[in-house]
């Protein structure tokens, strides 16, 4: 099929032939943009399909949701015209959740399946948080809170009115984030693969290896040098890693 016009999908180098889609969730506040750099770097037969959410970039005019189990829902009716073929979901940060919960949601629908979870960057869902809730707090609170994740540029900080523009969106995100509670469900049956970072503040290497709870397929954690935005200055090493995996599932 030639690849639908949809706003929920940034494809940087579309692929109507390609054999594999791979859809990427990006942390709270981020953008589908900050994943096209991937396509060349998966192998050729592997479509990237970066999530774009409501509330940033071409869709910023719209209202970014703040709860999880409503943005599954419209997540699922997005995507599902490029679940056409085998696909697989990575998430990083709130995307990891967003991933999961999406993957949990198909399977209740029974909805076609992913074959491969990749999450990134947050603890196991059933783990508790390790940091109070701050998307209600005041801005100077709210803004320490970003600044300590490390992923944002310090003249972002800057800039008031990019800050007083952005803030509505980047607040929903951590409500999405913080006022998920978590419900048992069966494992899922494909295989995870976890990714952290030995320093990151907010997912310990025990918060990663619990994923292995939420998979009876197969499970493999790698753990990184740096910090909670691990990845940016190792995307190489991780997206080899990805393609192995990829590799097994087509």
């Amino acid at each position: 099929m030639t690849n639908p016009v949809n706003d929920w999908v940034f494809c940087p180098k579309p692929d109507p032939q390609a054999q594999f889609r791979l859809f990427c969730f990006p942390f709270s506040g981020g953008g589908a943009a900050v994943f096209r750099a991937w396509a060349d770097l998966l192998p050729a037969n592997v479509e990237l399909c970066a999530v774009r959410l409501p509330g940033r970039e071409t869709r910023f005019r719209e209202t970014p949701f703040n709860r999880l189990a409503s943005l599954v829902a419209a997540a699922a009716e997005g995507l599902s015209p490029y679940m056409d073929k085998p696909f697989a979901f990575f998430g990083h940060s709130l995307g990891a959740l967003i991933s999961y919960a999406l993957a949990q949601y198909l399977r209740q629908q029974q909805a076609v399946q992913p074959y491969h979870l990749f999450v990134s960057g947050h603890r196991a869902p059933h783990r508790p948080p390790l940091h109070p809730p701050v998307h209600q707090a005041d801005e100077t609170t709210f803004l320490n809170r970003l600044r300590r994740l490390g992923g944002t540029s310090p003249k972002f900080f800057e800039m008031p009115e990019l800050i007083e523009m952005m803030l509505p969106m980047l607040r929903a995100d951590f409500a999405i984030w913080e006022t998920y509670r978590h419900e048992a469900q069966a494992p899922l049956t494909y295989p995870i693969t976890a990714f952290g970072s030995e320093q990151d503040s907010e997912a310990k290497t025990a918060d990663m290896e619990a994923w292995r709870e939420h998979t009876v397929g197969t499970f493999s954690l790698h753990m990184f040098p740096g910090g909670h935005f691990y990845w940016q200055d190792r995307l190489p090493q991780l997206l080899t890693l990805v393609s192995r995996d990829l590799s097994l599932a087509f």
